[in-house]
């Protein structure tokens, strides 16, 4: 009987492949981290597309971490996409607000 008790107080476990996930995309992220340093410290690309991939590599790892750690992709998550996407909207008004005033 205290087996039964037990087995309700403990959390559920986890999915095998949710933990596949995080890990996949941990990993993910560090294979982006180390390319960019690669990027920097060699001249593997033209320095002109330094910045352009840094900036791809950065959005990537947002989405990944929004999407696996924050788990946006379940649901009910709508109202804090939401959100995140009105703050990354006034953002950019701002940055570009500052980069053309006079």
């Amino acid at each position: 009987m205290a087996d039964q008790n037990t087995s309700n107080t403990q959390p559920p476990e986890h999915k095998p492949e949710s933990k596949m996930k995080h890990i996949v995309s941990f990993g993910a992220m560090i294979l982006l981290t180390v390319a960019a340093f690669v990027l920097v410290l060699r001249d593997v690309v033209p320095v002109v597309w330094v910045l352009p991939l840094m900036l791809g590599f950065a959005v990537i790892q947002v989405l990944l971490q929004l999407f696996t750690f924050m788990h946006l992709d379940q649901k009910g998550s709508f109202y804090y996409i939401l959100f995140i996407a009105f703050g990354v909207m006034v953002a950019v008004i701002s940055v570009t607000g500052l980069v053309f005033m006079p």
